[in-house]
């Protein structure tokens, strides 16, 4: 007996309501139906539905091998769709979201890598500092910094990147010795939103947390290039995610300051919706992204290019 070809014809009974519309919606005859049902409820031992003249009931029994054969079902339709994708070079396209200053950095130059390698995909890149709802805006991956809970999402971790405090070489020299985090309680600060909900700061001291209060927040915003500015100016000291500062670090324009206390580092994920079957372009796009943003943030590459900065 051909299991998965009766649980077809038992789950398009229980959708149609009767054995004629069934093997219309099979494109099949109602014999054949009438047949291959016949066949499943013998083997089985179970009446699987009441059947009249006019109708059919389906029992109890009926609905249970339903439920399970609408599901095996299911599964059996992804995997086919699975294979035959990967039989077929991807096309179409692809959305993508990243924040802004990553996703031109790191996320830009992954992108344009993967499209000169497939020529028939075309991507929509939507660089926003926000978050963005998949569904709603038609995303197929999103690139996201920080912790994500999301139980209805995909999240891979790609890689970290830091979070850096620096300041001017001017305002340090005039500055007494920053060695400790504690010394920087009374030091003017420029604080990013995004980044500090407060104005305390959380160090990492040996494995244990240690939290600084500042008492001289010169400026708060939400706007990264507005801190740069404010800390190449002098006017405090400032953190920022590491690829937001490396140009100005590399430029002599910002020096790191107390790198072995820096808080844990955040970490960059790819972000998708498995609600509906991911298409072939963007399976690949997320194995492409996995390997070459790796790439790009490997802890000690990203140190050292920060330091070397």
């Amino acid at each position: 007996m051909d299991k998965l070809n009766s649980m077809r014809v038992v789950v398009a009974v229980a959708d149609a309501g009767s054995l004629t519309d069934a093997a219309a919606d099979l494109g099949t005859s109602l014999p054949t139906v009438v047949r291959v049902l016949a066949a499943t409820e013998q083997h089985l031992g179970v009446r699987l539905f009441e059947r009249t003249t006019r109708q059919v009931r389906i029992t109890e029994e009926g609905r249970l091998f339903v439920e399970a054969g609408r599901r095996i079902l299911n599964e059996v339709a992804e995997i086919e769709d699975s294979l035959q994708d990967r039989r077929t070079e991807p096309v179409g396209l692809l959305a993508i979201t990243a924040p802004v200053l990553f996703g031109r950095l790191h996320v830009t130059p992954v992108l344009n890598a993967f499209l000169s390698r497939y020529r028939d995909v075309s991507a929509r890149l939507i660089l926003i500092d926000r978050v963005v709802d998949l569904v709603e805006e038609g995303i197929d991956v999103a690139v996201r910094i920080g912790h994500v809970t999301a139980p209805d999402l995909v999240v891979s971790t790609v890689g970290t990147v830091r979070r850096c405090l620096c300041a001017s070489p001017a305002l340090l020299e005039a500055m007494d010795s920053v060695d400790q985090p504690g010394d920087l309680h009374r030091a003017p600060f420029i604080r990013v939103m995004g980044l500090m909900p407060g104005n305390r700061l959380i160090f990492k001291s040996e494995d244990v947390a240690q939290g600084v209060e500042l008492a001289n927040v010169r400026m708060t915003t939400n706007q990264i290039d507005a801190a740069v500015m404010s800390c190449i100016d002098g006017l405090g000291v400032g953190m920022f995610l590491s690829y937001q500062i490396q140009e100005a670090v590399a430029a002599g324009k910002l020096r790191l300051i107390l790198e072995a206390f820096e808080p844990e580092p955040l970490p960059v994920s790819l972000v998708y919706s498995p609600t509906k079957r991911v298409s072939a372009r963007t399976r690949a796009f997320i194995s492409w992204a996995k390997q070459h943003l790796s790439e790009r943030l490997v802890p000690g590459m990203n140190r050292s290019a920060n330091k070397s900065s």
